[in-house]
């Protein structure tokens, strides 16, 4: 086995790691989001603005292109998973909304 299919081996396997937690989930969501994945490029007539988009969005598409190498199911997993991460987060938002104006109304 060479040095670059023994980095690639281990690149694959930090991916892996990363992806089994819900932290890592939400920091490489993050970085995704970082690299303008999810927003249109196009800025008008602003050419400089639409191309750096368009940088940003390479970078991002390297991303997923690394984790559909290293399983196609990666990336769709990832994005339903955040889906769910996210509306726990709504869940835990409007339960601590809840109990703020249930505390609020027992000091008033």
């Amino acid at each position: 086995m060479t040095e670059e299919e023994i980095g690639e081996e281990e690149l694959a396997k930090a991916f892996r790691e990363l992806l089994a937690t819900a932290a890592g989930k939400r920091v490489l969501f993050w970085v995704l989001e970082q690299c303008a994945i999810y927003r249109d490029a196009f800025c008008g007539e602003m050419t400089a603005a639409t191309n750096y988009t368009l940088g940003q969005q390479s970078s991002g598409r390297k991303i997923i292109a690394k984790l559909d190498e290293i399983d196609p199911r990666l990336y769709p997993a990832l994005l339903a998973q955040v889906a769910e991460i996210r509306e726990m987060d709504r869940a835990a938002a409007k339960a601590t909304a809840e109990k703020k104006e249930s505390d609020d109304d027992l000091e008033g």
